[in-house]
């Protein structure tokens, strides 16, 4: 988001921009925000976090492997962290896998 400078406050008004499609333009209309055109999905939220959680589980094989192979090139202390990071993310991603199949299975069995 844009700071405010002196070249967009003029008197009074402060020109800002809307951000939400449930904010009110100029013309008090509530509509599509103007934006690169691509809206971000479900989908797309996902695949980041996978590749979040990939990213951790790698970097943590890769600093085990270094630090078989060349155990000065490494602080253990980095290596514990790394691991202890990969393994919180993919319990966190377990756990919100595990309640979206809950929730799926509580709507299914509703009566």
């Amino acid at each position: 988001m844009d700071a405010l400078s002196s070249l967009t406050a003029k008197g009074n008004q402060i020109a800002q921009l809307r951000s939400d499609p449930r904010h009110f333009d100029v013309n008090g209309k509530m509509g599509p925000v103007e934006s690169d055109g691509k809206q971000a999905t479900f989908q797309d939220a996902m695949m980041t976090a996978m590749e979040g959680i990939n990213a951790d589980q790698v970097r943590a094989s890769d600093l085990y492997q270094q630090m078989i192979t060349n155990p000065d090139s490494v602080d253990a202390h980095d290596v514990t962290l790394a691991g202890a990071q990969a393994q919180m993310s993919l319990n966190l991603a377990k756990g919100v896998v595990e309640r979206g199949l809950q929730a799926y299975r509580d709507i299914i069995n509703m009566r």
